[in-house]
């Protein structure tokens, strides 16, 4: 178990993507998730499982734009993580 808490603690650096079509699963604590979609046909589905994960994605250009967002957390869901910006 210390093992898998340390693995975690070394990968929660920043994951950030910058393509058009990004799903992102992410499951762990204390992460940051930053997407930017630029140009046409944007597509994003992102499914967080942990404490204290914040999102920022942006997509602008052509429509077609869609976007999901599930998340599950335990005991600290932070207020306000999630920015998602479409133009």
């Amino acid at each position: 178990m210390k093992a898998l808490v340390a693995l975690l603690l070394l990968t929660s650096s920043a994951y950030a993507q910058q393509i058009n079509n990004a799903t992102v699963n992410i499951i762990g604590s204390t992460q940051n998730v930053s997407i930017t979609q630029l140009h046409a046909g944007h597509s994003a589905n992102l499914q967080l499982d942990g404490n204290g994960i914040s999102v920022t994605v942006t997509q602008s250009g052509n429509t077609p734009q869609s976007f999901s967002l599930s998340v599950s957390c335990g005991f600290s869901c932070p207020s306000s993580p999630y920015v998602i910006n479409q133009y």
